[in-house]
């Protein structure tokens, strides 16, 4: 565990990876994934949405490598697009946390596989941008990692039904490998453990081997560990964002997901140089 002093690197340009996952069917999600709720507008789900997402962290971020992990999708942006990222192939899509195959869903898989990347390309940190997320502001990365304080920099779970939110996060490189072996190391699959709530066990060594033994399945227990590991263990992102609503459209840097037709118009309105 790192302490809560700031964390700080030689170079005064860190580097970064972004990393992120990528599905994309002509099939209705429904029949996918049957379990998931489906949120925000088709048109995020669609191929075309891909160029949007890149051009915007093109335009707002300045990454060492941007990483795609392809979950087996049959439907994949053209190549000129995916020859601008490093992009990675699945052999199978693992669906969606609700209902997927194997220990780990296609999302964290994303996180895992890009995450390794990230460090085994000495990145300073590790940024991951879901494939349904947008941006807005310059610099935004780095007004987050102005604020960070220890290692890791999750979105605020306030007004979602999850103790954080995982569409943007920050990890840093001296936490990185403890943070995904904790990760891999929970033994519950997705579908009996949310991602969001793994998330706030790999923080801390303890509260993952707590977890194994079956010891934060109550409320109670979770939302102390919830209410400490935000104390202590991880900084919140800075700026308002994910799936809270409303998206605030006139800030000078926010963060959004499963947005809606009009959101998204309004993104890109908003976003225009």
């Amino acid at each position: 565990m790192m302490n809560r002093d700031k964390v700080s690197h030689a170079n005064s340009s860190p580097t970064y990876v972004i990393g992120s996952g990528w599905w994309c069917s002509d099939e209705a999600d429904t029949q996918i994934n049957p379990k998931r709720k489906k949120l925000g507008s088709d048109e995020q789900r669609k191929v075309e949405f891909f160029q949007i997402w890149l051009n915007n962290i093109q335009n707002y971020t300045s990454p060492a490598s941007i990483v795609v992990v392809d979950s087996a999708s049959p439907i994949k942006p053209d190549a000129e697009l995916r020859a601008q990222t490093a992009w990675i192939e699945l052999p199978f899509n693992a669906r969606h946390a609700t209902d997927h195959i194997g220990q780990w869903s296609g999302w964290v898989r994303s996180v895992l596989m890009s995450g390794q990347y990230a460090l085994t390309t000495e990145a300073d940190y590790f940024v991951y941008v879901e494939q349904d997320c947008l941006l807005k502001g310059e610099r935004i990365i780095e007004r987050c990692l102005e604020k960070m304080t220890t290692g890791l920099m999750f979105g605020a779970g306030e007004g979602t039904p999850q103790p954080l939110q995982q569409s943007f996060f920050i990890v840093d490189r001296a936490r990185l490998s403890a943070f995904m072996k904790n990760l891999s190391d929970i033994q519950a699959p997705d579908s009996e453990m949310s991602p969001e709530w793994k998330f706030v066990f790999a923080t801390w060594r303890p509260l993952v081997l707590c977890a194994n033994l079956g010891l934060l399945k109550r409320k109670k227990n979770r939302a102390r560990v919830a209410r400490m590991a935000q104390r202590f263990f991880f900084d919140e992102l800075p700026m308002a964002g994910g799936r809270t609503r409303p998206v605030p459209f006139d800030a000078k840097h926010y963060y959004f997901q499963h947005g809606s037709k009009d959101e998204i118009a309004r993104h890109l309105e908003a976003t225009r140089g």
